[in-house]
């Protein structure tokens, strides 16, 4: 090709071209015509390129198929390596000649190729073809020329990707020709981090003459540490940075001064603490010794304050080396590392100022009471109550001057933390900003009044057709029926002409019987005997099959026209309480009358009484003479049997041949037993409290356990301790109950029961059967009338929770126990036991059944008529959460809420019962919801000013574990001590 018969752009288009078409001599002649200070970049790809824009590009056969950015050039084809070159023409020459040499089959190229390969070194063929290439024309050249040839191309390069993979074939050409002029490489960024890239060789790196330019300016550089990020020290690799500089700096082939000095500079620089990492690594390699770091302590107390963590870090163990610090020195340093983000670094500020503390018993403190102050302030509670315990230690050393300073800046303590301080330092422990969460103390509420009950129906004008659906429209409505059939039958005909007649089978419903009385007023019967449409004891739950018996009852003294003239047990009060006085005077006019009291009327009667019966009413009571009013007058006069109910938890479980036999407390009972829960077990003989029953009930005989038939562990008898006879081979499924507060539950428990029995006898048949026996979930829907419990037995609250029991887990609203039933179990009377407590815990912990404020409610309600057994409540919330799906967060919202209305006293005794089961024992893994346990106990017991160690929280803040979990109980303790 005779480039002369057609002039070029520019010169460098000319080189390019020419190597290009594999004509090495037109092109070694235009590079010794070549003007240096000609541009460097090669015109737009056109005339002068060996292929127009209509052709493939030749694609290269070695390298990684990368493509160069666009714009970087007349050559957009695939490159080897992530530097793109300096830019120039040989870079992009080489390229194609390269490519030309290696790729192309051709015979056009096939004479060059044969050439070139004989002269190619394989691990460098860029530099070995444009070498040959160019040889001659930089030989012609005069030295400067070359110098400054190879500075031009230096500082052409460009800035290239942060990962290795060895220069490109380009910058390789440029550093061999640094290295072959000796010229001193300009001052390049790029340039550094080219020679960076390559893979360094001790052997290689100590002949390089480059090494003695371009090591120092590594620390400067911007690019190398992220380039080197990744390099290893341990173990160290051999062909690394980090392995050949320190071979070299271990036979002097370069200054340890200077590696040092580089990574201090580098280090006060700053930057991305990723890409310091290459650096640190380095330091440490080289093990400064101890008048290497005190040279240069003032640099190495300089980073102390905002260089990275790691960095710091291992500044910090350097520094704390030396014996030559000054006294201003460490104060410098203490008050850097306790100004310092990470609470590793002030955690070593705080040691380090209890050891010069503790070095010198007769200086004094006050120059380090502002670096306290600092460590008052930290984020870090652990670091926190570190600092206190120092000033604590050392407070004698310490004269107004610095007492002053520790006082002023405790206003940044949590309280109980200025608390400790201010018992030392004789300030006043003000409480903090959000110590109290905003949290403002007020008393409890005065008790809910209840309210008269409705005045009493007394014409057939006031007397709904029916029955409302509320408790006091329907005793309103029964009593009105009763009262009108003696004195207004006429009238109260008419007023019930329009009812049908019920459905058949068992009457579950108040309505049922409100029609079958209807019609029987009017002359109608439905029936001849209400026992047969009362249901089974086994099918309702027994405050409802009380209710029924009451509007059976009256149905039948209908139909025999035994009907008294009016009721006894119509309530007084809106809680569904009678009067006494009202009950005496009733029964005085049944015996004026010659009128029988029914017998559930009665016993509603007896059980709407108070507990705190008048004198004179007793009095009066005594003089009665019928039946009832027999009955009455003992009852008054303290014959009123006091119910206790014990709580029963009941899961389901596998087993096998070899599952092991129950722990002492648990029941294992048979499958095909509905309602409880399910165990699967082998027979085997039991342990001392444990009770193993055949299929059927408890109770033997083969009936339902529903039926009574839970048998918790201790409950005596012949049962306790004894395998049924007549059990072969293992079962299957069973189920395993436990009536013991830290008894064993094998699994998450599926349902709740209870066990009711009087701690005397009574003679009377339908209280007996409220009081006493199972309590289980009997009936799904119990009828709708679970709210109407509390006003059946308005004085015995115990046993009305006992039988809401069962009810607790029940996701359906209708067939739960909600917020309303459990405010009006709090307004009635009794003392409270342990169904009481299940019943509001389980409240308290289930978001499902209302806000935080209405779950509230009943707690209050208690606390505020003095009936709240808190340690109870506690001692169940935990069991609750322990044993079911129930979590603590809604718990601890209740009982905020119940704080905030004033029963902060209350909830702090809650708390006090409820860590002790739910925390983790010594050797338990503690989880999140435990710190968040103690972190809630913190607030609580700030909310009532709480004092005294609870011993479990004493016992977690003693171990030496520094986990969120102890830090919080450690702050607790610190509180309440």
């Amino acid at each position: 090709m005779n480039v002369g018969e057609e002039p070029l752009a520019t010169s460098w288009d000319a080189v390019a071209a020419a190597v290009a078409t594999a004509d090495p001599e037109t092109a070694a002649d235009l590079l010794h015509r070549l003007d240096p200070r000609a541009p460097w970049r090669p015109g737009p790809r056109g005339a002068h390129s060996p292929y127009t824009p209509s052709e493939p590009a030749p694609r290269a056969s070695l390298g990684h198929g990368r493509h160069a950015p666009s714009g970087r050039g007349a050559y957009d084809g695939p490159y080897d390596g992530p530097y793109d070159g300096a830019q120039v023409p040989w870079d992009r020459g080489s390229h194609v000649a390269h490519q030309a040499a290696v790729t192309s089959r051709s015979q056009r190229y096939g004479r060059f190729a044969g050439e070139v390969r004989s002269r190619v070194r394989a691990e460098e063929p860029g530099d070995a073809v444009l070498l040959w290439l160019l040889g001659p024309g930089l030989a012609e050249r005069t030295a400067e020329w070359r110098a400054e040839f190879a500075t031009l191309a230096a500082l052409k390069l460009a800035p290239g990707p942060r990962r290795r993979g060895g220069p490109g074939q380009g910058v390789r050409t440029v550093l061999a020709l640094l290295r072959h002029t000796g010229v001193t490489p300009p001052e390049h960024d790029p340039l550094v981090v080219a020679w960076a890239a390559c893979t360094p060789d001790a052997a290689g790196l100590r002949a390089d003459p480059l090494l003695d330019h371009l090591v120092p300016r590594m620390f400067d550089a911007e690019g190398v540490g992220a380039l080197l990020r990744d390099e290893r020290s341990d173990p160290l690799r051999p062909r690394s940075w980090l392995a050949a500089l320190h071979e070299l700096a271990g036979d002097g082939r370069i200054g340890r001064d200077l590696l040092l000095d580089g990574c201090l500079r580098r280090f006060l620089r700053g930057g991305q603490p990723a890409d310091l990492r290459f650096f640190v690594r380095l330091h440490e390699l080289l093990q400064p010794t101890d008048d290497e770091m005190s040279r240069r302590r003032r640099a190495y107390l300089g980073l102390l304050p905002a260089a990275p963590g790691a960095v710091a870090e291992t500044v910090l163990r350097h520094v704390r080396r030396l014996d030559d610090l000054e006294g201003g020195d460490v104060t410098e340093a203490v008050r850097a590392l306790l100004l310092r983000p990470e609470r590793k670094l002030q955690t070593a500020g705080v040691t380090w100022l209890d050891e010069v503390a503790a070095g010198d018993p007769a200086a004094g403190l006050d120059a380090l009471a502002p670096a306290l102050g600092c460590a008052f302030g930290s984020e870090s509670t652990d670091v926190q109550g570190r600092a206190v315990r120092v000033a604590v230690k050392h407070a004698k050393r310490f004269t107004a001057e610095g007492g002053r300073a520790i006082r002023e800046a405790m206003g940044v303590l949590p309280q109980e933390l200025a608390e400790t301080l201010a018992a030392v330092f004789g300030a006043d422990a003000a409480a903090g900003p959000g110590d109290l969460d905003g949290f403002t103390p007020v008393s409890l509420p005065p008790p809910l009044e209840a309210g008269a009950f409705p005045p009493p129906v007394r014409a057939a004008g006031e007397l709904d057709p029916c029955p409302p659906d509320d408790w006091q429209g329907a005793e309103r409505w029964l009593a009105g029926v009763v009262r009108l059939y003696g004195h207004a039958r006429d009238a109260l005909t008419t007023r019930l002409t329009e009812h049908r007649p019920p459905p058949p089978g068992p009457w579950l419903d108040i309505g049922h019987w409100a029609q079958a009385i209807a019609l029987l007023v009017t002359g109608i019967v439905v029936t001849s005997s209400a026992d047969e449409r009362l249901p089974g004891a086994g099918d309702v739950p027994g405050p409802h099959l009380f209710l029924l018996r009451r509007w059976a009852e009256v149905h039948d003294a209908l139909a025999a026209g035994t009907l008294p003239p009016y009721l006894l047990a119509e309530p007084t009060e809106g809680s569904g309480a009678l009067d006494p006085e009202v009950l005496v005077e009733r029964l005085s006019g049944y015996e004026r009358a010659g009128a029988e009291a029914l017998p559930a009327d009665l016993q509603q009667a007896l059980l709407r009484l108070p507990r705190a019966i008048p004198r004179h009413a007793a009095a009066q009571a005594a003089r009665l003479t019928s039946e009832a009013g027999r009955i009455a007058a003992r009852w008054m006069n303290g014959e009123r049997p006091e119910p206790i109910a014990e709580v029963i938890w009941s899961c389901r479980v596998l087993g096998s041949q070899d599952a092991a036999i129950p722990a002492p407390g648990v029941n294992v009972l048979p499958p095909a037993m509905p309602g409880l829960g399910v165990n699967v077990l082998p027979p085997a003989t039991p342990g001392p409290g444990v009770n193993v029953l055949p299929s059927g009930s408890p109770g033997g005989g083969g009936a339902d356990r529903s039926a009574g038939g839970v048998f918790p562990a201790g409950d005596g008898g012949e049962r306790n301790g004894e395998v049924a006879a007549g059990e072969s081979g293992p079962w299957q499924e069973g189920w395993a109950c436990c009536a013991a507060d830290t008894g064993p539950v094998p699994g998450r428990v599926h349902e709740l029961s209870a066990r009711l029995w009087p701690d005397g006898p009574t003679g009377l048949e339908l209280v007996d059967g409220l009081f006493s026996g199972s309590v289980a979930h009997r009936l799904r829907d119990h009828g709708g009338y679970l709210g109407w419990w509390p006003h059946l037995m308005p004085s015995d609250r115990e046993a009305v929770a006992a039988h809401c029991v069962p009810h607790l887990m029940e996701r359906w609203r209708r067939a739960r126990v909600e917020t309303a039933q459990a405010q009006a179990l709090a307004a009635a009377g009794g003392p409270p036991g342990e169904a009481v407590a299940l019943v509001v815990a389980y409240l308290v912990a289930d978001r499902a059944r209302g806000a935080a404020e209405e779950r509230a409610r009943p707690v209050v309600e208690l606390a505020a008529r003095g009936g709240l057994d808190a340690e109870r409540v506690g001692r169940r919330l935990a069991l609750l959460i322990q044993r079911t799906e129930l979590k603590p967060g809604p718990a601890f919202e209740t009982l905020e809420a119940a704080a905030a209305f004033g029963a902060q006293r209350e909830v702090w005794r809650i708390v006090t019962a409820f860590l002790p089961g739910f925390l983790p024992a010594p050797g338990e893994r503690s989880h999140t919801r435990h710190t968040q346990g103690l972190v809630f106990a913190l607030r609580a017991a700030r909310w009532a000013g709480a004092r005294g160690a609870v011993p479990c929280v004493a016992e977690i803040a003693q171990r030496k574990a520094s986990n969120n979990f102890v830090r919080e109980a450690r702050r607790l303790h610190t509180y309440l001590t």
